[in-house]
C-alpha cells in the first residue's frame, strides 16, 4: 500500500472517531447544563477541545457554544470540519474503501450541512440533532465492519481509530477533572463523565456499586473490558500493529513495538492501586506524551512524513 493511501485511511478513521467522541461528550454536557449543573462553563470545553476563533470574556449561551463546536467552519476542531476532512481523505482513496463506506460518509456529510440540523441546534431540540448525527456515526462504523476487507487499509484504519479514541478519553477525563476544581460534587461529575464515554451502564453492571472516584478512574484508564478505556484502546493498537510485521522494515517495526510495549507497561504498572484525582494527573500527561511520540514515529516510518 502506498504511504499516502495509508495516511489517508489512518486520518479518515481519526477524524471520524474524533467526531463521534466529541458528539457524545457535547450531548452529555448539553443535558448536564440543562439538568443539574448550575452555571455550566462552555468556554472550558471550547478551550479544552482546542477550538479556534471563539475567545471571549462573555459567558457563552449554550446554543451559541453548540453552534461553534458543531457547525462553525472557521473552528478547526468543529464537528463539521472533522467530517469534511474525513470525507476528503475518503475521496482521495475511493479505490481502497468500499462504495458503501463512501456512501455512508457522504450521507454523514450531507446531514451535518442540512439546514434542519442547524435549526435544531439554534432554535429546536439539540438532543435530536445529536441523536441524528450519532446514528450516522454508528452506521459508518457498522458499514466499515461488514464491508471492508481485512487488508492493510483496515489495519491502518483501526490503528488510527484507537489512537484517537485513547486521546479523546484522556482529554474528556482531564476536562472533567478541571470541572471538579470549581464543582466539588464528584458523583455528578463522574456520572456525566461516564455518559460522555458511553460507560455509565457498563459501570453499574461491572462494578455493582455506587460511583466512586476509584472505580470510575479504574474504568476509564485500566478496565480491559471497557471499549473506551485507555488501556483497552492501547491493546487494540498493539493488536493491529502486529499485522504490519511482514510489510515493515525490521528496524522500524522494532522501534514502534518497543514504544508500544513501554506505553502498555507504564499504564499497567503506573496506575495507582487506589487512584485519586491528583494521583492520576501525572499518568494522564505521561500517557499522552508517549502516544503522541508513537504517532510521530508511525507517521515518519509508514506515511512518509519527514
Amino acid at each position: 500500500m502506498l504511504s499516502r493511501v495509508a495516511d489517508a485511511v489512518f486520518w479518515m478513521a481519526r477524524y471520524m472517531e474524533r467526531t463521534d467522541n466529541i458528539l457524545r461528550a457535547l450531548r452529555t454536557n448539553y443535558i448536564a447544563s440543562q439538568d443539574e449543573i448550575q452555571n455550566f462553563d462552555w468556554q472550558l470545553w471550547i478551550d479544552g477541545l482546542g477550538a479556534t476563533a471563539q475567545k471571549t470574556d462573555v459567558k457563552l449561551a449554550y446554543r451559541e457554544a453548540l453552534h461553534h463546536l458543531l457547525l462553525n467552519k472557521e473552528n478547526d476542531t468543529s464537528v463539521i470540519t472533522n467530517i469534511v476532512r474525513a470525507r476528503e481523505n475518503a475521496r482521495s482513496v475511493q479505490d481502497y474503501v468500499t462504495k458503501e463506506v463512501w456512501q455512508s460518509m457522504n450521507d454523514y456529510y450531507h446531514l451535518i450541512r442540512d439546514k434542519h440540523t442547524e435549526y435544531l441546534l439554534l432554535h429546536g431540540d439539540p438532543v435530536t440533532a445529536f441523536d441524528n448525527l450519532l446514528r450516522e456515526s454508528t452506521l459508518f462504523y457498522g458499514t466499515v465492519d461488514i464491508t471492508m476487507n481485512r487488508g492493510e487499509g483496515y489495519t491502518f484504519l483501526n490503528i488510527g481509530k484507537y489512537i484517537e479514541r485513547l486521546l479523546r478519553s484522556l482529554d474528556i477525563l482531564e476536562l472533567k477533572l478541571k470541572e471538579l476544581e470549581t464543582n466539588d460534587n464528584e458523583m455528578v461529575q463522574w456520572k456525566y463523565l461516564l455518559y460522555s464515554l458511553s460507560g455509565y451502564e457498563f459501570h453499574t453492571k461491572f462494578y455493582r456499586n455506587t460511583l466512586t472516584t476509584e472505580s470510575v478512574l479504574h474504568q476509564v484508564i485500566s478496565n480491559v473490558q471497557f471499549p473506551h478505556s485507555v488501556f483497552y484502546c492501547l491493546l487494540r493498537v498493539e493488536r493491529y500493529f502486529k499485522n504490519l510485521d511482514t510489510i515493515s522494515l525490521p528496524e522500524h517495526y522494532k522501534e514502534l513495538e518497543f514504544l508500544l510495549g513501554r506505553a502498555l507497561s507504564n499504564l499497567r504498572y503506573g496506575m495507582p492501586a487506589r487512584p485519586t484525582v491528583e494521583g492520576i494527573k501525572p499518568l494522564i500527561e505521561s500517557t499522552r506524551i508517549e502516544i503522541k511520540s508513537l504517532g510521530q514515529k508511525l507517521a515518519g516510518f509508514y506515511f512518509g512524513y519527514s
